[in-house]
């Protein structure tokens, strides 16, 4: 056997005796910035190539939450029972028992700040029998939207070899849930919400700290690695980023941060891109959010809710309240922290 054909023997054998984990590895990261109002890339890096979304997937969850609270088929305060397949789901979870109920509020802030599967599942199963149902829904909404490659199997994110998607798709994602639904986008921006004795905090760092920080979601499960999108407004440019299959909570959180802090030094310098990659945008502009009395009533609420924020306890409900109200296993009103970025 020649030298180069030894070499090539040698190579198919560790690749093929390598565990499929680490074969996988070096192939799932992905990075995608995006200016938001014109779909303009400013930054890519394998953001076509399939992913497992994991608790990405919960950014469809609660499209399909918000559209049903849009048009009035469930409100903020209906109270969802939890099935023994909702309660029997693995971390991250609430910890909800079976024939106990939540509330559609707590349910998205639990999503939203927890990630929570339990939570995940009632809502799903609220709004459309079963999961399996409510999973064929969100991709054929996710089609709807333009996302090509994405298919969804299930509503926490949980893994299945056949739930699949790509940065670019939830940069697509992404822009929906900001143009479609911008009252409820801002729940996004919650820092953490108190359900009972407890209390959960963001686990999306974008959200919590970051500068003009104001969503989205991150993930995890072991065969993607780390993921996070975030997405964040400064001069009055919003920008979203994605990255993907990162190695650990604080590389994904690194790059995540670099990346929005070059795309935005790029645009104060006037640059066109980071990464010039095409000059057609991949997804429709947004539509211009029209200033409104929800708008002012959201900006009055948060700034109460500020002003609070020295004591958890007395932190303001995005909707009404600043009272808790208990009734054996429901928590009818979280309390919510919005927090304040310096």
């Amino acid at each position: 056997m020649s030298d180069m054909k030894t070499v090539r023997f040698f190579l198919f054998l560790f690749l093929t005796l390598l565990p499929a984990g680490l074969r996988a590895e070096s192939s799932r990261v992905s990075s995608l910035l995006v200016e938001a109002e014109t779909g303009r890339v400013l930054f890519s890096e394998n953001a076509a190539e399939k992913r497992y979304p994991a608790s990405l997937t919960k950014m469809m969850t609660l499209y399909l939450v918000f559209d049903a609270l849009e048009k009035g088929e469930i409100q903020m305060d209906q109270l969802l029972t939890v099935s023994k397949k909702a309660a029997g789901m693995p971390r991250s979870r609430m910890g909800l028992k079976e024939n106990s109920t939540i509330s559609v509020e707590n349910a998205i802030f639990a999503m939203i700040s927890r990630s929570a599967n339990d939570a995940a599942v009632v809502v799903a199963e609220g709004l459309a029998g079963s999961e399996a149902q409510f999973a064929d829904k969100m991709t054929r909404v996710a089609r709807e939207l333009g996302m090509k490659n994405t298919r969804f199997k299930n509503a926490s994110g949980l893994h299945n070899k056949d739930q699949v998607t790509t940065a670019q798709d939830m940069a697509i994602l992404s822009t929906a849930l900001i143009q479609h639904f911008p009252e409820y986008y801002k729940l996004f921006s919650v820092r953490g919400f108190r359900y009972g004795k407890r209390y959960y905090g963001n686990h999306n760092l974008v959200a919590r700290f970051y500068k003009g920080g104001d969503g989205l979601k991150t993930g995890y499960v072991d065969a993607s690695g780390y993921h996070v999108v975030g997405s964040a407004v400064r001069d009055g440019k919003r920008l979203i980023g994605v990255v993907m299959g990162r190695n650990s909570v604080r590389e994904r959180d690194r790059h995540i941060f670099k990346l929005l802090d070059s795309g935005f030094a790029s645009l104060k310098n006037k640059k066109n891109t980071i990464d010039t990659l095409t000059q057609t945008p991949f997804f429709a502009p947004m539509k211009e959010e029209k200033a409104g009395s929800n708008e002012a009533e959201h900006r009055e609420l948060k700034i109460a809710a500020e002003k609070l924020s020295e004591s958890l306890d007395r932190i303001s409900s995005i909707k009404q309240s600043l009272e808790t109200e208990q009734n054996a296993n429901v928590v009818k009103n979280a309390i919510i922290d919005w927090g304040k970025k310096k």
